[in-house]
């Protein structure tokens, strides 16, 4: 009995020091506030470790923060608003220095107008960036040479730049507005497999999007409206996926490919844009299944030569096509299997004119003669918008 005991005391004795080791293991809980006695965001930085979390309430924060640790730092309204962390123009307001950072929920504003200011600027990797409202910064958020973090449901109203890439490559930008700034929307320099998805970008000074020297964007479900000169404008970039956005009501380019190759545009919406499509020296893209309408000029071709653009819908454009030194092809490189009122057909595609004016041949959906005007010719016209044409391969 007594050999029990002594068994039951040494495993309960084994226990409890897992438990007081597993307390000490455990992240640790920063409250930051205004009213109460410790007042500092950044002092409460330094005093956590690794895992460990840092929650301010409301209230303005004058402060710059440098975090070189793995925190999550979560700002909550405690009765005054979202916390609001003021730089007052001597520099960048949060900086990330460390990887894995989780920062959330605040009011971010006045860095200072040094190249490179920011509300938030990122030196690190992997870190979530998500629901805090940028404003009156030089970039609102700005990452160099980082890679795989997220950056979503941020909002950058009146910063010279709201979302800024620069070398950097594999981060998810999802969700984000980015309106009013004084320059760009959003800028990608010299980055790479980035995911820019499902983000609003409008009324800012110069342009949208702006994408420079990038390669492999996936740009995707975005809505680029009434920016000032371009909505998307793609620049010395190559290999990029530009599908699903919204580029309308800019004054002049809905997307501008400029000195890009290989970029594949397909299923976006240019509409009362002066170019819905503009190309200059630009070759070796391919333009498909887009809808293009109501602008000045559908798309305008300045010496950009062996695109191919077909299967998209042409509509009621001022002027279809202009085209200067740029030889083009306007039909589908393969024959597509199809239904077209119920009837199936195999043959190569072209586009969908709404000033063509042609009969179809043999039922097939495709225009008996082709489009030609001043400037192309299209071989296989489609006599109706491409949306009736179930291809099915």
């Amino acid at each position: 009995m007594a050999f029990r005991c002594k068994t039951i005391r040494t495993c309960l004795a084994a226990f409890i020091s897992l438990l007081l080791l597993s307390a000490t293991m455990m992240a640790t809980t920063y409250l930051v506030s205004l009213t109460s006695e410790d007042k500092s965001i950044q002092r409460a930085i330094d005093m956590a470790g690794d895992g460990d979390r840092v929650i301010v309430g409301s209230g303005t924060y004058l402060e710059r923060l440098n975090v070189t640790k793995k925190l999550i730092i979560r700002g909550v309204d405690t009765g005054g608003g979202i916390p609001i962390v003021n730089a007052n123009e001597k520099g960048t307001a949060i900086t990330l220095s460390a990887d894995g950072t989780w920062l959330e929920g605040f009011f971010i504003k006045d860095s200072g107008s040094y190249p490179e200011d920011a509300g938030i600027k990122v030196f690190s990797n992997n870190n979530l960036i998500r629901r805090n409202i940028l404003n009156n910064n030089s970039y609102g958020i700005y990452l160099k040479n980082s890679a795989g973090n997220r950056i979503e449901y941020n909002t950058a109203i009146k910063n010279d730049v709201g979302i800024a890439l620069q070398s950097s490559r594999n981060n998810i930008l999802k969700c984000n507005t980015a309106k009013n700034n004084s320059f760009a929307g959003f800028f990608s320099g010299n980055s790479r497999d980035d995911k820019v998805i499902n983000n609003t970008i409008e009324n800012n000074k110069w342009v949208g999007f702006l994408f420079n020297a990038t390669e492999n964007e996936t740009i995707q479900g975005n809505l680029a409206i009434r920016n000032a000169n371009a909505g998307i404008w793609i620049l010395y970039s190559r290999s990029n996926r530009i599908e699903k956005n919204n580029a309308s009501n800019n004054p002049i380019y809905g997307i501008l490919l400029d000195a890009s190759f290989n970029n594949t545009l397909t299923e976006n919406t240019a509409y009362k844009n002066l170019d819905g499509i503009s190309m200059h020296i630009s070759c070796s893209n391919i333009i498909a299944k887009n809808n293009i309408s109501n602008n000045m000029f559908g798309i305008y071709l300045d010496e950009s030569s062996k695109n191919l653009i077909y299967f998209n819908n042409f509509i009621e454009n001022i002027l279809s096509v202009y085209s200067f030194s740029s030889t083009n092809q306007w039909n589908s490189n393969k024959a597509f299997r199809y239904f077209y009122k119920d009837l199936m057909s195999l043959e190569r595609m072209g586009n969908f004119w709404s000033d063509y004016e042609g009969k179809a041949a043999y039922e097939s959906g495709i225009g008996s003669t082709a489009y030609v005007n001043e400037f192309i010719r299209d071989e296989k016209p489609l006599l109706s918008r491409t949306e009736y044409y179930q291809i099915l391969e």
